[in-house]
């Protein structure tokens, strides 16, 4: 069984790869933290709990930020901001994110925010869990024999 929490983890073991050596925050980015750097947060999604027969799909949404370096003025690179961004989007190409023995897949709809001095990317996964994986059940022993009885009615 996979969560969120190891969505999130893949994810930012991704953001590490792209940007060796920077730090890469959860949830949070610290006061003071360190520039350049990335921070990954589960920013909200959904879940269907009737997706289909016995099955949970779960649908969380992940926003990546990506901080540059600052002058005195708090001015940016915004080039360079823009580049970082086209970088973590290229991270959900291939259009899913391996996870242990699972591949989530992206959905269709993103979003891209930029700031003073940040660039965001929001992006949405989906994956399906058995209902055993995502809470116990009471299993009801299978049916072994069945009886039926016919009737026929004629009228008239």
């Amino acid at each position: 069984m996979i969560t969120n929490n190891d969505i999130a983890d893949a994810i930012a073991g991704l953001v590490e790869k792209t940007f060796p050596g920077e730090p890469v925050y959860r949830d949070y980015a610290p006061a003071g933290f360190k520039r350049p750097s990335n921070l990954v947060e589960i920013s909200g999604g959904k879940f269907y709990p009737n997706f289909g027969c016995g099955q949970v799909e779960l649908r969380p949404q992940f926003t990546l930020t990506t901080f540059v370096e600052v002058d005195a003025y708090h001015q940016q690179n915004d080039m360079e901001l823009t580049r970082r961004q086209m970088k973590l989007m290229g991270l959900f190409l291939p259009g899913y994110v391996k996870v242990k023995d699972r591949a989530p897949h992206v959905l269709d709809e993103g979003e891209m925010e930029n700031g003073l001095d940040l660039a965001a990317l929001t992006v949405t996964l989906s994956y399906v869990l058995d209902r055993q994986e995502f809470m116990e059940i009471q299993q009801l022993p299978d049916m072994l024999e069945l009886h039926l009885r016919q009737e026929v009615n004629t009228y008239g």
